[in-house]
């Protein structure tokens, strides 16, 4: 018998006490509190010497324990690269799980305290672009990935591992998945019915259109906007808004609304989430639009935080999270693409897969993503959110 899906899904939800979170955060008195030191991990040398280094790290990385992970990834999938991780090297990974701007703010009120016990996050793109690399708590993350599988420019598509910062070094974004930004309950809209974004104008959908908070960082900030800003234009999302559109903050609450048929449509779900429900067994459709799409690493980009506490285990997780055995876990769990080429893409619907002959933008990119903070005023003013 088929198990009905919201058996398999587990919610956890991480109370962090926060006020408001729909603010972009550059904290620059994060830094104030005193600063423990912390020993850099260990270097990497090639060949021979190389794999004897990786060795001392990998025992070094046991000794401390532990890595600790801020991410807005879902339980599954946590659960999932936890599980795999701690097979492979026997090192639990630890994760503070909310939104972007809750994990960030949670992050900076620790640091204010005196509190150092992260080491990664493993998160979608604004938030260490526009957070964390202006108020200066990042290291480089490119010197510690030193596994020749991870290194080898071959390995990627677009013959580089793809890092979102100018620098092309704090920030890593080994997922590029297409966009898969809009769900449907597969009840109440037809395979085929919606092709294009201009669909979703017309009036038998007025009132029947949920939406992901567009004005706090998180995946309905990045779907208005790609879309608003490269893809349809401003205009459109103000004739879209005439649409009444149903617009909520809680990405599980959403999902469960698309679920059980509450509304037929949702845009902007946070792909981890929404992948934890299909699996599930959820009557859930991606859909693909006609006017094309963009790239991105959804809640799947890695960055290195200065003072970490456990910097072997921070190393050791980051080069195994790059590696195909660690980019497959995420991926199948995620329903998301890898930007490896030798990672299997045949858990993805067709339509999910990138297409050889189409030109898409990456998203993760840091002069894009530094328009978000106006971009999301933009969506305040045209949502009503807020008001």
């Amino acid at each position: 018998m088929k198990k009905m899906w919201t058996s398999r899904v587990v919610s956890v939800v991480v109370l962090l006490g926060l006020g408001s979170v729909c603010q972009l955060l550059t904290v620059s008195d994060a830094l104030a509190a005193p600063q423990p030191a912390v020993k850099a991990p260990t270097k990497q040398e090639s060949g021979p010497s190389g794999a004897m280094e990786w060795d001392k790290t990998v025992q070094a990385a046991k000794k401390e324990g532990k890595v600790v992970i801020y991410t807005t990834l879902a339980t599954d999938a946590r659960m999932a690269l936890s599980r795999a991780f701690k097979d492979k090297y026997g090192i639990d990974a630890e994760w503070v799980a909310g939104r972007g701007a809750e994990t960030t703010e949670k992050f900076f009120a620790e640091r204010r305290g005196g509190i150092y016990s992260g080491d990664l996050f493993i998160i979608g793109g604004v938030t260490p672009i526009v957070s964390l690399k202006p108020a200066g708590v990042l290291e480089p993350l490119k010197p510690l990935l030193v596994l020749p599988e991870v290194t080898n420019p071959k390995a990627w598509w677009g013959g580089s591992l793809w890092f979102a910062d100018n620098a092309r070094s704090y920030v890593s974004s080994p997922i590029l998945t297409t966009a898969q930004y809009l769900i449907a309950n597969t009840a109440m809209v037809k395979k085929g019915e919606i092709t294009s974004y201009r669909d979703l104008l017309q009036p038998k959908w007025k009132g029947k259109i949920a939406m992901n908070d567009p004005t706090t960082v998180g995946a309905g900030a990045r779907w208005f906007a790609c879309v608003s800003e490269k893809i349809m234009g401003v205009d459109y999302m103000r004739e879209l808004a005439k649409q009444d559109i149903v617009v909520t903050r809680d990405q599980r609450l959403q999902m469960e609304w698309i679920s059980k048929g509450k509304y037929p449509i949702l845009i902007g779900p946070q792909p981890t989430i929404a992948a934890e429900f299909i699996t599930a067994g959820a009557p859930l459709m991606s859909i693909e639009v006609s006017e094309g799409s963009w790239l991105g690493g959804g809640a799947g980009l890695a960055a290195y935080v200065n003072k970490a506490p456990h910097p072997n285990a921070a190393k050791v997780f980051l080069n195994w999270f790059h590696t195909k055995e660690g980019q497959t876990v995420y991926g199948r769990i995620s329903l998301a693409e890898s930007a490896r080429l030798d990672v299997p893409n045949d858990y993805l619907d067709p339509a999910a897969r990138r297409k050889p002959n189409v030109k898409y933008f990456i998203s993760e990119d840091e002069d894009f993503m530094l328009k978000f903070s106006e971009l999301m005023k933009s969506a305040r003013q045209i949502f009503a959110v807020g008001k």
